[in-house]
């Protein structure tokens, strides 16, 4: 049989068409549909289907920083006010000084601080903390909005509706924080001929809220 006798009437003609058209097709179908599938799942939404799930998280910082000079016992009242719609990771208050006035063990300057989160959305303890400014330390107090927060990316097995419902803080840590920070001089009642008097203390205090947003991409059997 030559290829004459495969097309010498039409029926004929269009089942060999059929056939070409089939066997050319076929292949670019196999190849193409996992990724028609994910694209699928992406766009139209699948928030009940269990799946493979890569996870990232695309993070933004919102600082802000004050300096202030403070004298024995002087205090300092700083506010730091958070509006956003993203995800709220964490929330982070330091202070940080350098006592370098009168060096030596006895005489260094420290700092008090008392967090008020009463104008804050969500259940946050407040925190009291002091910290000596001897080697440029201080205070630090950290708040999680998103509880067991990372930035890890990771795979996670289930519906995307449990996994946005792991990943989101909603709503909590949006409102006013503030802290009181309250300044301790530590001056050498006996100086040294000739030494300067330590008789203040530079605090910067430094607010960071670090938002996200969630990254997911479903996963194709031979991704993971």
């Amino acid at each position: 049989m030559d290829f004459t006798d495969l097309t010498d009437t039409p029926r004929k003609q269009s089942m060999l068409a059929g056939t070409i058209f089939f066997m050319l097709i076929f292949p670019i179908y196999f190849a193409i549909m996992p990724t028609l599938v994910a694209d699928e799942m992406i766009e139209s939404g699948s928030s009940g289907i269990s799946a493979s799930w890569s996870v990232s998280f695309e993070e933004t910082e919102i600082t802000q920083i004050e300096s202030e000079t403070l004298s024995d016992g002087d205090t300092y009242d700083s506010f730091f006010d958070i509006m956003t719609e993203s995800n709220i990771a964490y929330i982070m208050m330091e202070i940080s000084c350098m006592d370098n006035d009168e060096p030596g063990p006895g005489f260094t300057d420290s700092a008090d601080a008392k967090s008020d989160v009463s104008q804050v959305e969500g259940e946050f303890e407040d925190q009291e903390n002091n910290g000596d400014c001897g080697m440029g330390g201080g205070v630090e107090m950290i708040w999680y909005s998103t509880e067991n927060y990372t930035g890890d990316n990771y795979t996670f097995e289930g519906t995307e509706n449990e996994l946005r419902d792991t990943w989101s803080s909603n709503g909590e840590g949006v409102g006013t924080w503030a802290v009181t920070l309250t300044a301790n001089i530590e001056t050498n009642p006996v100086p040294i001929f000739g030494e300067v008097l330590d008789s203040d203390e530079d605090y910067e205090i430094t607010w960071t809220a670090v938002t996200y947003e969630l990254i997911i991409i479903p996963l194709i059997d031979g991704d993971i």
